[in-house]
């Protein structure tokens, strides 16, 4: 009887154990220029390579034409790193959005077309057609698995 128990307050101990996923966000801003492309390594961050599930996908654009340049010529694409999402990347152009002539523009939205298992690698984002972008992001919502004790360190800090 006593074995019985304490195998149950093994396999409890060991089960109540385990790190939890935590719910996370994941931001990119954007370049101050529509004028360069990225290439990330993994998906994550500050935060270090993050797995788990994308839940919600949110961007927002504000965005100043310059000189006599054209919104329409904005060109935006940015991949989604996800194996299952029904979306893999999110385009957009300003002749997409409406937009045309100089000034100032913006865009925003949520979505779950985007959401799923977040795959390892590499992605990428490019933004063309010049011009500038203040307070613009894309933000993703994770059920996010634990991540890598070697992130969680502390090895960012001065000594």
């Amino acid at each position: 009887m006593i074995r019985t128990l304490l195998a149950a307050a093994l396999v409890l101990g060991l089960a109540g154990g385990n790190a939890q996923a935590d719910i996370v966000t994941i931001r990119y801003d954007f370049p101050d220029t529509a004028t360069n492309s990225f290439l990330w390594g993994y998906f994550g961050g500050e935060r270090g390579p993050t797995s788990g599930r994308i839940l919600s996908t949110t961007l927002v654009m504000n965005y100043t034409t310059g000189g006599t340049q054209d919104a329409a010529d904005l060109f935006l694409t940015f991949d989604v790193p996800t194996y299952d999402g029904a979306q893999a990347f999110i385009g957009l152009t300003g002749t997409d959005l409406g937009w045309s002539g100089q000034g100032e523009f913006h865009h925003s939205f949520t979505s779950e077309d985007y959401n799923g298992e977040i795959r390892p690698g590499r992605f990428g984002a490019q933004f063309d057609g010049g011009g500038a972008f203040t307070d613009s992001y894309v933000e993703f919502l994770v059920d996010a698995d634990p991540i890598d004790p070697i992130y969680a360190d502390g090895f960012d800090e001065e000594i």
